[in-house]
């Protein structure tokens, strides 16, 4: 089998599996996909193809569950994005992405230890807090392609149902992934070719969300909220282990 359709067949399976997951969350296609994409492509296709397959996969899961959005949390966590999009975008561009993602990598490790624990900060709620959140969710998005990890453990520790949470987070990623598409295509950081790829592989992505979407009332709210902490830990140090090994 020729090279370059190996990679295709392998992404084909990376974005099926991180599909069907996001369809279960809510979140989790960058966190499984990226580390994945990154044992097939350089970082930049890997971070471009994540967030082109992001924004079809997250639009059909947001409009199965728009009913249960929480509008005015997703609306203050994207107006913070906006501040964040641009200083990623140019992490992107003009930095190693490998020693970043090393960095985050490391990061969201010790807050997903902290989630795991049961600790929480009081009074951590409100506008400011969700501006401020998004800010930072937005610059990982716009660097690495990654908004979920300071979202998912701001959201887990709201104690929103897991319908919400799913809902919530979907709708938040359209519109981060979205923005920062726009701002990556104005600056011409986008390749044709790497475009092409990614709209091959969108019907494994619709696939992989619908599968996740029918799997998803079968996940108990118990088991909904440990899973959410350990998925976050698990990738966050295979992300770790991926960058050493690329440094």
């Amino acid at each position: 089998m020729p090279a370059d359709l190996t990679s295709w067949f392998v992404s084909a399976l990376i974005v099926l599996l991180a599909a069907t997951l996001q369809g279960i969350t809510g979140f989790g296609f960058a966190l499984i996909a990226v580390p994945l994409l990154l044992l097939v492509y350089e970082p930049h296709t890997a971070v471009a193809i994540n967030i082109m397959i992001s924004i079809v996969s997250l639009s059909f899961l947001t409009v199965k569950v728009r009913q249960v959005v929480i509008i005015p949390v997703v609306k203050n966590l994207f107006y913070g994005s906006l501040l964040g999009i641009p200083l990623g975008a140019y992490i992107f561009l003009h930095f190693d992405v490998h020693l970043l993602k090393l960095a985050i990598g490391v990061i969201t490790v010790i807050f997903s230890v902290v989630l795991i624990s049961g600790l929480t900060i009081k009074n951590a709620t409100g506008k400011v807090w969700e501006s401020t959140v998004g800010s930072i969710s937005g610059f990982l998005t716009g660097s690495i392609g990654m908004p979920g990890p300071p979202i998912i453990l701001f959201l887990s520790n709201q104690k929103l149902a897991k319908d919400h949470f799913r809902a919530t987070t979907a709708a938040y990623f359209v519109l981060v992934y979205v923005a920062s598409l726009i701002l990556l295509f104005c600056l011409g950081a986008l390749d044709k070719s790497v475009a092409l790829r990614a709209i091959s592989l969108v019907p494994f992505a619709i696939l992989g969300g619908h599968l996740g979407y029918l799997v998803f009332p079968l996940v108990p709210q118990a088991k909904f909220r440990h899973g959410v902490s350990l998925l976050v830990l698990s990738t966050a140090l295979y992300s770790v282990a991926t960058a050493i090994w690329h440094i």
